[in-house]
């Protein structure tokens, strides 16, 4: 059986626009876009692991709203990655790059003009329809 590596990302959302991050060159899947994320620990909960990764990643607070599209999988040859995308909003603006090259805020048409990770690509699509003023988020989370 394949490796299961169950991660978590988020669809960040901010004037209109939403977040797309590059993977750095020396990284497993280096040089594609994503949305920002990790790994969820066996202690976690997908949305605490999300507040978690980004502090790690960005040294950022976010705020995690509803999910995006229910877990899709995608077979990778290092293993099986399992993708739970969540909409969230920065409470915090540092945006301290350690796992990405770059970071791109795009309007919803633009967002299938990137080179995606295969696992990211429903979240994507979903996404690139979606109302997004119909996205409400619970500030005391």
């Amino acid at each position: 059986m394949r490796k299961q590596i169950n991660v978590v990302g988020a669809t960040f959302i901010e004037n209109g626009q939403i977040l797309a991050t590059k993977r750095n060159d020396d990284r497993v899947l280096g040089t594609l876009w994503e949305f920002p994320g990790g790994k969820i620990e066996p202690h976690e909960t997908p949305e605490q692991a999300l507040k978690r990764e980004l502090t790690e990643e960005f040294n950022d607070e976010i705020i995690v709203g509803p999910r995006v599209t229910e877990t899709s999988s995608y077979e990778y040859d290092f293993g099986v990655v399992n993708l739970t995308v969540y909409y969230a909003k920065f409470l915090t603006h540092h945006f301290d790059l350690i796992a990405h090259s770059k970071v791109e805020w795009l309007n919803q048409d633009e967002l299938g003009q990137l080179s995606w990770a295969e696992a990211d690509q429903k979240a994507v699509k979903i996404v690139s329809k979606a109302d997004l003023t119909q996205v409400k988020f619970n500030e005391f989370n």
